[in-house]
């Protein structure tokens, strides 16, 4: 397990535009749909639940978006882990096509959530994917194609290495696919924004409540340290924070460490001239993104023990200056790090595992987006409309073995090996 890190010191505590605080919950409690987690999942489940007249309550073993959806890079993207063209060939034209509707309607909602309920998150649109080399430049040109044919996505645009120099002064990429409906935000003033507007629709919110146990039954236990949530569903939206409260989801996830900075103000010297988020193609990937008081927010490094670097921040640096020379002097005022959840295939999973209790999770680095998604596709299947919802649990993915002394080498293995194929350039 990494290390809790100080709030202090994440950049998104220091901006955050509201506070909230809800009880520990205490004694028996009834209600149609019990959700453990209160982030991106557990809220967009809540509030499409609330307006379908169910009565939900969310636990969360901390506080508020205190796991990944308030200390992630914000990067709010159409799409999966999987690259498009991986995805295409995997499920097919038809489900491919499904996959990649979903994904975008998951931008759409965020754009509905935030007018809807006035969520003040700093959305900015547009963003691009980058090739380092020959061979990402063929697979984005690839997915270039299939965006403007078989997916309808005409928006899509090829940046050649002079535009991507011209827009966001680096030499250091072959090339781009730029797309101006992804976006960015400041995710935790969105999170925060999501709790608001579930509680003003009537869900019951309780902070530092852990979901200790479930006992299973036509009506559901969940037992916390000071009182119990009776209810006939259950919405597991722990993601990376499932800790052996249910040993099936966790099976199908791996938490990974990652780390993130945060520049001084840039002023003049932002070199991203039309405030995009970036990201390059490989695997042990850089992604980046202008905030929007001025500064450059640089995230991309894993540790393969899920350790903390004390010099996290030192090599993040190195890497945003590999990519920006002219940063070289520019000071880190922010950093930090947290969990995110992967899957073997590179695809979220959203599954139901029986007896009424689903699970969302796994979204691999697409979570800012897929959230929003998978809120909506559970709240239709708890209502009998699972059509929607059985598009992501058709999915298949592997086991991860779930004892602690085999998940470590398993995911230094796997680190490895995607530092690996990266220098192969493949």
């Amino acid at each position: 397990m990494v290390k809790t890190y100080r709030p202090d010191i994440n950049y998104y505590v220091a901006t955050q535009n509201q506070s909230l605080s809800f009880p520990p919950l205490t004694g028996s409690h009834q209600a149609d749909v019990c959700i453990i987690g209160a982030g991106l999942t557990g809220l967009n489940a809540a509030i499409e639940l609330r307006q379908r007249g169910y009565q939900v309550i969310v636990l969360d073993a901390k506080t508020i978006a205190w796991g990944g959806s308030g200390r992630n890079g914000g990067q709010c993207l159409v799409g999966y882990c999987l690259g498009l063209r991986e995805v295409h060939e995997t499920y097919g034209a038809q489900w491919g096509k499904q996959l990649w509707d979903l994904s975008v309607e998951a931008v759409d909602i965020v754009r509905e959530r935030i007018h809807s309920h006035q969520i003040a998150c700093d959305f900015q649109p547009g963003y691009i994917e980058l090739a380092l080399n020959k061979a990402q430049q063929t697979e984005l040109q690839s997915w270039h194609a299939l965006k403007q044919g078989d997916y309808q996505y005409p928006m899509a645009q090829w940046w050649d290495q002079a535009k991507v120099a011209e827009v966001a002064n680096t030499e250091r990429y072959l090339g781009g696919l730029y797309d101006p409906n992804s976006a960015h935000i400041h995710t935790l003033n969105y999170t925060l924004g999501l709790a608001k507007a579930a509680q003003d629709l009537g869900v019951q919110i309780f902070e530092h409540s852990p979901a200790q146990s479930i006992k299973k039954g036509p009506t559901h236990c969940v037992r916390t340290p000071q009182g119990d949530v009776n209810a006939p569903r259950i919405l597991l939206a722990c993601n990376a924070y499932l800790d052996g409260l249910e040993r099936k989801a966790q099976a199908k996830v791996l938490p990974v460490a990652s780390f993130i900075a945060v520049t001084e103000p840039l002023g003049d010297r932002m070199p991203i001239t039309n405030r995009m988020a970036m990201s390059d193609l490989n695997n042990c990937l850089d992604y980046y993104r202008p905030t929007a008081d001025g500064r450059l927010l640089f995230g991309g490094v894993n540790h393969p023990f899920n350790r903390e670097y004390k010099d996290s921040a030192q090599r993040l640096h190195q890497r945003m200056t590999r990519v920006f020379p002219q940063l070289g002097n520019v000071k880190m005022d922010y950093h930090w790090g947290g969990l995110f959840a992967v899957t073997r295939s590179y695809m979220p999973h959203i599954d139901h595992l029986g007896q009424d209790i689903y699970t969302a999770h796994g979204y691999t680095g697409h979570g800012v987006g897929l959230t929003n998604i998978a809120g909506r596709v559970i709240a239709e299947a708890m209502d009998g409309q699972a059509s929607r919802f059985d598009v992501f649990a058709r999915l298949k993915h592997g086991w991860i073995p779930t004892p602690k002394m085999l998940r470590s080498p398993a995911l230094a293995l796997a680190i490895w090996k995607a530092k690996l194929a990266d220098l192969l350039g493949g």
